[in-house]
């Protein structure tokens, strides 16, 4: 014969020999056999949540606008100019070289051989000439007595003849003090924004022959653009 006790909520025997032993682990029920209880559904799945917050975040890493690539910088073509022949006047030649080159960003001139060479003289046929336009090198000559009777601005002389260099030509009305490729009996040395914007131009969409060889003296048509007339 067997007898069972409750106590605090396990079932507990006794066997006809006096051991006892445990006869279940429900808590708070009659004796007898009891099924399980049943485990609730989760309401939201931990799985189902977390493939969800996945979704999500692919979603975002794709949908998110990508950074906008920054614009290609233009190429600066470097001219090189010696101005060791100079003279009193290189001063002047480093002044005008870096009055076009705060102008202008897809060209530089930079101090060096290889490229234009400087030469101040006693007298000429003009204050200064250039032997080629749109160039990356050739020859600028300056002749003192020329500068001085022309009554020009030497530092306007320099510069202008730099501007031949740099691909522009004469505008038509010469004398135009605004224009430093005017001539005339000017102090002004600052190129106008009409002529600096046909300087950027001219470099940007320039290129040098592929062939082989020595260039032309004027290298503006080999240069891939025609030399500029300011108008």
């Amino acid at each position: 014969m067997r007898i069972h006790y409750v106590h605090r909520g396990a079932l507990w025997g006794y066997s006809p020999s006096g051991r006892r032993h445990r006869t279940s682990t429900y808590r708070g029920e009659p004796t007898g056999h009891h099924p399980p209880a049943k485990k609730e559904p989760e309401l939201f799945p931990t799985r189902f949540i977390t493939a969800v917050l996945g979704g999500i975040a692919a979603l975002v890493l794709v949908g998110a606008p990508s950074a906008t690539a920054a614009p290609q910088p233009v190429a600066v073509r470097t001219i090189y100019y010696d101005a060791s022949k100079a003279a009193e006047l290189s001063p002047l030649v480093d002044q005008a070289a870096e009055i076009w080159n705060t102008r202008v960003t897809s060209v530089k001139l930079v101090a060096g051989q290889g490229g234009i060479s400087v030469t101040t003289a006693q007298n000429g046929s003009a204050p200064g000439t250039a032997s080629c336009v749109g160039c990356t090198r050739g020859q600028i000559y300056f002749y003192r007595n020329q500068i001085k009777s022309s009554g020009a601005g030497p530092l306007r002389v320099v510069v202008h003849e730099f501007g031949h260099i740099l691909s522009l030509q004469h505008p038509s009305d010469i004398g135009n003090c605004d224009k430093v490729m005017a001539g005339g009996r000017c102090e002004n040395p600052y190129p106008n924004a009409d002529e600096s914007a046909a300087v950027q131009r001219f470099w940007a969409g320039s290129r040098l022959r592929a062939e082989p060889g020595p260039l032309p003296a004027d290298e503006s048509e080999t240069l891939g653009a025609p030399a500029l007339v300011t108008r």
